[in-house]
């Protein structure tokens, strides 16, 4: 499937019995990315749920025009929503991780688009992907969690795909300095 010229990303967000996450996360990503200005679809695959998620996403849909709403088997949601995805760049993100903080998104984003690499994994969280250069190892994964990216680093390793994670943060500073500096001014 080309790239829609409309579409600049696309989120891909599988849920099963996940309506406490799946809603929430949907609003936050939608409001987040129209406050940056990019087109984007969201993209909430149905893994079996059995609980009030789809109703609620029916619902959300009448505000949220970004939104569609699709339907996998159990552990190949992100394989579905790569599938129909429009956006030259794709974000996998979890529903169980609502509450994580976007701000790496932006870096990881800022890596793809700027042509760093071809996934971004943000482990335990999320990942950022170049659609038409991971679209074969997204396919090809299953499932969610640690499992799931496992399995995509090891697809995106066969394809030979440029892979990268976040720096490790920086320990905080120790204050080496200020004793010998006390001690000049004694």
């Amino acid at each position: 499937m080309r790239p829609d010229p409309g579409c600049d990303l696309t989120v891909i967000i599988p849920f099963t019995d996940d309506e406490e996450f799946v809603g929430a996360l949907s609003r936050r990503a939608a409001t987040h990315l129209a406050a940056l200005g990019a087109r984007h679809e969201i993209l909430a695959v149905d893994e079996g749920s059995g609980d009030n998620s789809l109703a609620l996403l029916t619902l959300m849909r009448e505000r949220m025009p970004s939104l569609r709403v699709l339907h996998a088997e159990p552990g190949e949601g992100f394989a579905a929503g790569a599938r129909v995805a429009r956006g030259r760049i794709v974000w996998l993100w979890d529903s169980r991780n609502a509450s994580a903080p976007v701000a790496p998104f932006a870096w990881a984003h800022g890596r793809v688009a700027g042509g760093h690499g071809d996934i971004v994994l943000i482990p335990g969280r999320y990942a950022v992907c170049r659609r038409t250069a991971s679209w074969r190892a997204l396919e090809s994964a299953r499932g969610r969690g640690s499992a799931y990216e496992r399995q995509l680093l090891r697809h995106a390793e066969r394809r030979h795909l440029r892979v990268s994670t976040p720096p490790a943060p920086t320990p905080p500073r120790r204050w080496t300095w200020l004793p010998a500096l006390l001690r000049q001014r004694a």
